[in-house]
């Protein structure tokens, strides 16, 4: 609780108010409603204020929902540092060898699509994978992490009401779906931070990242969130080119730290996208014309681009061990 002695304290110098949200990075805009009106109540300063997530993006939303509700600024801290999870595959390198990803021979699958918890955007994508008949061509999980139950979403206003049928009846009943070379470990334990299965990235070709954020609401300013996680950092060290199921600007901030995309694989016109429903209409469409190639030509596309696949995990890990990049000016906060 704020007493008159700690507000006192911050308005004179003396601490700061720091709101740690360094575990996530999807922000709710209920909670700078909620800021904005404690900071009017109490006549707090808000130069005094720290707001700390892993939402990149968060500094440029919530700076614009400031100016149209004409309101103080408080201190937005982005982090990055999510990135470190694959501290445990890079001290493994010599495990896991490029040269592994170099060997000439047709693989057995097209792509990856690992899914942990339940989430909006991984259930249409993998009902969408499903529906078109895909479930063979790819690694496919589903999972729900730590015994969560299968998401019932018939009252879903953002997902078509003919694929929500289509999941109540066909997806549904299959869940938790486990890949088959994982079935002999414990559920959870290959989609949790440091996990990275070798095998699926060498035996496919590309992969589909269903990343943890992805705001349906277009009236949100806040919820636009830029969140990278361990999910999009895996197949960056698994040499994989990848379509990200986020929200727009993902593939910008990307190539912003020096990471490469794959328009030979995809039309990432789908990353500029703002309407939600439109973005994943674009992506399953894409994934569904990558996916009517054959496996030879697949395999001609990948080693084409194996350069960038190259660049992109030496740059992971580059920066794994780079502060600056990874905490932003986090420890400015505690001088």
């Amino acid at each position: 609780m704020l007493n008159k002695e700690l507000i006192n304290l911050i308005n004179t110098n003396v601490v700061k108010l720091i709101f740690d949200f360094s575990a996530e990075g999807t922000p709710r805009h209920s909670w700078f409603t909620a800021i904005h009106r404690m900071i009017k109540k109490y006549k707090i300063k808000s130069s005094k204020i720290y707001f700390i997530c892993l939402d990149m993006k968060l500094g440029d939303n919530y700076d614009t929902w400031i100016e149209k509700f004409n309101l103080p600024k408080i201190n937005i801290i982005g982090l990055n540092y999510l990135v470190e999870y694959a501290t445990h595959w890079v001290l493994k390198k010599k495990k896991f060898p490029i040269e592994d990803f170099k060997v000439d021979k047709i693989r057995e699958k097209k792509f990856t699509c690992l899914n942990g918890a339940y989430r909006e955007n991984r259930i249409i994508i993998v009902s969408e994978l499903f529906r078109n008949g895909l479930e063979n061509d790819g690694y496919i999980s589903c999972i729900g992490n730590y015994g969560e139950p299968p998401r019932d979403i018939r009252n879903s206003a953002e997902v078509d009401k003919d694929l929500i049928k289509y999941y109540m009846d066909s997806v549904y009943p299959k869940l938790p779906i486990v890949i088959d070379m994982e079935k002999d470990m414990e559920l959870i334990e290959p989609y949790i931070g440091h996990s990275y299965v070798h095998e699926m990235y060498t035996n496919s070709y590309f992969n589909i990242v269903t990343e943890t954020s992805y705001n349906f609401d277009t009236t949100a300013i806040i919820g636009n969130s830029i969140f990278l996680t361990e999910k999009t950092y895996r197949a960056i060290f698994g040499m994989q080119p990848f379509i990200v199921v986020s929200n727009p600007g993902f593939l910008k901030f990307l190539k912003s730290i020096g990471f490469k995309t794959f328009p030979e694989f995809f039309d990432e016109s789908y990353d500029e996208i703002e309407n939600p429903i439109e973005r994943m209409n674009t992506i399953v469409n894409e994934i569904k014309k990558i996916c009517s190639l054959s496996l030879e030509e697949l395999h001609d596309r990948y080693y084409n681009i194996f350069d960038k696949l190259e660049h992109n995990r030496n740059r992971l890990i580059e920066i794994v061990e780079n502060r600056k990049l990874n905490y932003g000016n986090y420890l400015d906060v505690f001088e």
